[in-house]
């Protein structure tokens, strides 16, 4: 075969192939400038491809010497060495490209590496910024980064347990909102400022307070505004809050509107002094006490006991023998509904109902359970479990309490109604006691619907043991204040008569029909607050402080 003119830059035809002696019977039509013009644009494509010219390309970039006559004049001599030259650069070719792949393997795995990498690292930053577990919403809401659950096993945290998020508080968008987000976010950057001077004295856990009380602060007047006057009370809520001094504890915290000034409290708390002062002529007597069930004196001893094995459920008004080793069938025995009737008009004429299931009165119960009964009789009640009177001096080593709230909490078991908690707190309203009593008969009905208690799990102490506490903060003479007390007074087997009821200090209109007004009635006619809404039972110490405020009102309006 002719040598070709070419051979130094034409690739295609003298480098990639072997030489064959036999000729084309198909030759290429395509002129020389076409093949230059291939020839670049594969090597650029190449070169993009891949980042870096490869050393293939770079060899047959360089021009190639010029061939000498006699190797032109002998190119059939010379064949063979470049049959042996095209399979070497073929085999080269091959080498390449599989080292090519071998780059471009080892590359998408240092990518990977790295994007491992950088994803531990964010989340090793994310666990130094907060606990494992956010259970604040408004920390939440200040830090949403936080709730990503790291690559660590736990985050750090403050010594018990606290979180340990700081820092400016950043607003989540909530589309529903009715001002902008940009401006709501600087109104919580100006609150989260001013929180910070407010708790500088009380270090790392007020940088964390002010951070929530921000959030919350902010969400607090957007909740009270619209579009209109949303400025207006952020700039007067920021102005109480500049002049508002430095905190003193952690009981001098609080956004604005439930914070109060410890000064203006104490005086607070001289003038409440003052006013339970009179509190003595509000006491009911003893006539009063036993005409509303109150036990007003131990039973004499020796005095034989009126059991009766028949007792009427409390929830079906049905007869039933009383045992405490019930079956199978007895744990279905009572159907009843869980609610009482009440009043509404249909067509015109009042009907009474069942709100539980809108069934009429006299209708079968929607509910199924055991029968249950509540024991009244004293000398029954001192039969099981004997009657005390509270003793003139107290138990406990400290001064007795002159004026104490007190509101207990039962459930039915197969020994009738016994006491499952006890709630306590001063004429100040602070808590004093309060503790979960184990009964002593198996519980058939938690009664949580108005207890609010689901378990007595965590109880420690027996009816004995609690009593005897609440000896330690009382004694003859203290004043125990509280709505229809006669059940706790049975519950606890104790006897005292120094006792202000609120079921009596405000009477019903129909109190000769043995009607009473709810604490839940009293406190909306007279306190304008909505108490025992909840759907998981009756708060005892809300309860408690409410019997409080009710004889404080009461003596504030006659003292005027």
């Amino acid at each position: 075969m002719p040598s070709c003119p070419r051979e130094s830059f034409c690739i295609y035809s003298h480098t990639l192939a072997p030489v064959n002696d036999t000729p084309n019977p198909f030759p290429t039509t395509a002129s020389t400038s076409q093949k230059r013009k291939l020839e670049k644009s594969n090597n650029d494509s190449n070169t993009t491809r891949s980042g870096q010219t490869t050393p293939q390309q770079q060899r047959l970039s360089k021009p190639a010497p010029l061939p000498s006559p006699s190797s032109s004049s002998s190119s059939s001599s010379t064949g063979s060495a470049k049959l042996v030259s095209a399979s070497s650069l073929s085999k080269q070719g091959t080498r390449q490209s599989s080292t090519e792949e071998e780059a471009a393997l080892a590359a998408k795995k240092r990518k990977l590496a790295a994007d491992i990498a950088g994803t531990g690292s964010r989340s090793t930053t994310a666990s130094t910024t907060g606990s494992s577990k956010i259970t604040s919403p408004a920390v939440l809401m200040a830090r949403p980064e936080a709730s990503r659950k790291p690559a660590t096993a736990s985050k750090p945290t403050a010594p018990g347990g606290k979180l340990t998020i700081s820092g400016p508080p950043v607003l989540k968008i909530d589309i529903r909102a009715h001002s902008k987000p940009l401006f709501r976010q600087a109104v919580a950057t100006q609150f989260y400022n001013e929180f910070v001077r407010i708790y500088t004295p009380l270090a790392e856990e007020g940088a964390c307070l002010a951070t929530a009380h921000a959030v919350d602060q902010e969400k607090d007047v957007h909740s009270k505004t619209n579009q209109g006057s949303y400025r207006s009370l952020a700039a007067s809520i920021l102005q109480r809050l500049k002049k508002r001094p430095t905190s003193t504890g952690l009981d001098d915290v609080g956004i604005d509107g439930v914070w109060s000034d410890p000064s203006v409290k104490a005086s607070e708390d001289q003038a409440l002094e003052k006013i339970w002062v009179a509190a003595g002529k509000y006491v009911q007597t003893k006539d009063q006490l036993e005409e509303n069930g109150y036990p007003v004196e131990v039973p004499v001893e020796g005095t034989p006991p009126r059991h009766n094995p028949k007792k009427e459920c409390e929830r079906c008004t049905k007869m039933f023998e009383v045992s405490e080793d019930l079956e199978g069938v007895d744990m279905h025995a009572c159907k009843y509904h869980p609610m009482r009737l009440r009043n509404k008009l249909h067509n015109g004429d009042k009907i009474k109902y069942f709100p539980c299931c809108d069934a009429l009165q006299g209708s079968t119960g929607c509910q199924e359970g055991p029968h249950v009964y509540k024991e009244d009789e004293f000398i029954d009640l001192h039969h099981h479990i004997p009657f005390i009177e509270t003793p003139k001096e107290c138990l406990g080593s400290k001064k007795p309490h002159s004026i104490v709230a007190m509101d207990c909490e039962m459930c039915y078991t197969t020994g009738g109604f016994e006491l499952i908690r006890i709630s306590v707190v001063d004429k100040l309203g602070k808590v004093i006691m309060d503790e979960l009593v184990k009964p002593g008969h198996p519980v058939l009905d938690m009664n949580s619907r108005f207890s609010g208690i689901t378990s007595l799990e965590d109880a420690q102490l027996d009816l004995e043991q609690a009593r005897r506490k609440f000896l330690e903060l009382i004694n003859r003479d203290t004043i125990i204040v509280g709505q229809s007390l006669e059940n706790d007074f049975k519950v606890l087997r104790l006897v005292h008569t120094r006792v202000i009821d609120t079921a009596m200090l405000y009477p019903h209109p129909q109190a000769y029909l043995n009607y009473r007004y709810s604490l839940q009635k009293l406190a909306k006619m007279h306190l304008s607050i909505n108490i025992q809404e909840s759907e998981t039972g009756h708060d005892s110490f809300e309860d408690a402080k409410t019997c409080l405020d009710l004889v404080r009102i009461k003596m504030e309006k006659d003292a005027t």
